[in-house]
């Protein structure tokens, strides 16, 4: 048996939808390849402007005949008529509403598998079993999410998940389906200036906002969206740890030199802003002791779900960052990719 066995993502997906929603995930996934090879041909032969205003038809038929049900459906419920007629009536109307519920909820499901599918693509993925408990709560969580942005969210969990098995928790789907549009916001707000350390560029050691020399407690990040109080919103849906001042020693990322005189040094990258960056000692820094990193730590949930929140630019905290470490007699320096960088380091 092949243990390295990769199969097309996508047949993976079919996997996981098939274990949630049962054997409707195939007819689901066909009629995305089915549209996605009418685009292409469509593409082919009249041109994007073409296939593109196809499509926005297509949507919007759909968006009609979805609004046009919803006209029905509260026409039907609010009608005098039908707590007139007795008990019958009333029954044929709660069986309505039943089935336009499951219909919406149908339509949630079947949009983010589409945009899972669109995000995988043809990528290959190692064969793996499906967790049936994860597959269960996912779907049953994300048939109530009408919002495209919330959907898009889940559609990368998913996808996610395909990729990368055990990447987000069931906990993590429970915070997830709890979390309201500003509680989103500051989480976005929150990764977009956060450090995050992984030894092997993608397991999570650490992920924390630095306090740059403050405490956050005492609104030492509040210039960057980030109050005592916004901080406790974040606690609060378990995406930090309530300690905002705590610390994580990063000598790994400074590098280390265990000879005197001229030795390797090597520099493991952290991630900031989607790039890299290696920290070098420069002037009197003493790699022989420990750097403390202070400042707001990611909890685990917070840390699968920063995979999949688009960040907002942070220029102003890079720089202020940067000014931060150089006073600590450390060089922040960006580089191409997460490869660790070995360099020749002067020892006093």
């Amino acid at each position: 048996m092949d243990i390295n066995l990769k199969i097309p993502a996508i047949e993976k997906l079919m996997d996981y939808a098939a274990s949630g929603i049962g054997s409707v995930a195939g007819s689901m996934l066909a009629s995305w390849k089915a549209r996605q090879e009418a685009k292409a041909k469509s593409i082919a032969a009249h041109g994007e402007a073409e296939a593109q205003r196809i499509l926005a038809e297509g949507q919007a038929t759909t968006m009609g005949i979805i609004a046009s049900a919803q006209v029905d459906a509260k026409a039907i419920l609010g009608s005098p008529n039908a707590t007139m007629q007795g008990q019958l009536d009333f029954g044929a109307a709660v069986t309505q509403r039943i089935q336009f519920q499951e219909e919406k909820r149908q339509s949630n499901i079947t949009a983010v598998i589409d945009q899972a599918a669109q995000k995988l693509g043809k990528s290959e993925v190692q064969d793996h079993e499906v967790d049936h408990d994860w597959t269960a709560r996912f779907f049953n969580d994300v048939q109530d999410v009408s919002s495209e942005q919330a959907q898009l969210l889940w559609a990368k969990i998913l996808a996610g998940e395909v990729d990368r098995p055990g990447s987000t928790s069931i906990k993590t789907l429970g915070v997830l389906r709890n979390l309201d549009k500003d509680t989103a916001a500051l989480f976005r707000t929150l990764c977009s200036i956060c450090v995050s350390i992984k030894p092997d560029g993608n397991t999570f050691m650490d992920a924390r906002v630095p306090s740059l020399g403050g405490n956050a407690a005492t609104n030492s990040l509040q210039k960057y969206g980030l109050s005592f109080g916004n901080l406790n919103v974040l606690n609060e849906h378990g995406l930090i740890i309530s300690d905002y001042n705590s610390w994580r020693d990063i000598q790994l990322l400074i590098g280390f030199s265990s000879e005197s005189g001229v030795s390797p040094s090597i520099h493991l990258p952290f991630g900031l802003q989607g790039r890299y960056w290696i920290l070098a000692p420069t002037g009197q820094h003493d790699s022989s002791s420990n750097f403390k990193l202070s400042g707001v730590a990611l909890t685990r949930t917070g840390q699968e779900l920063s995979r999949i929140v688009d960040l907002e630019p942070a220029e102003e905290f890079i720089i202020d960052l940067i000014e931060y470490f150089a006073k600590n007699n450390l060089q922040m320096t960006e580089v191409a990719n997460w490869e660790p960088i070995i360099t020749q380091a002067n020892n006093p």
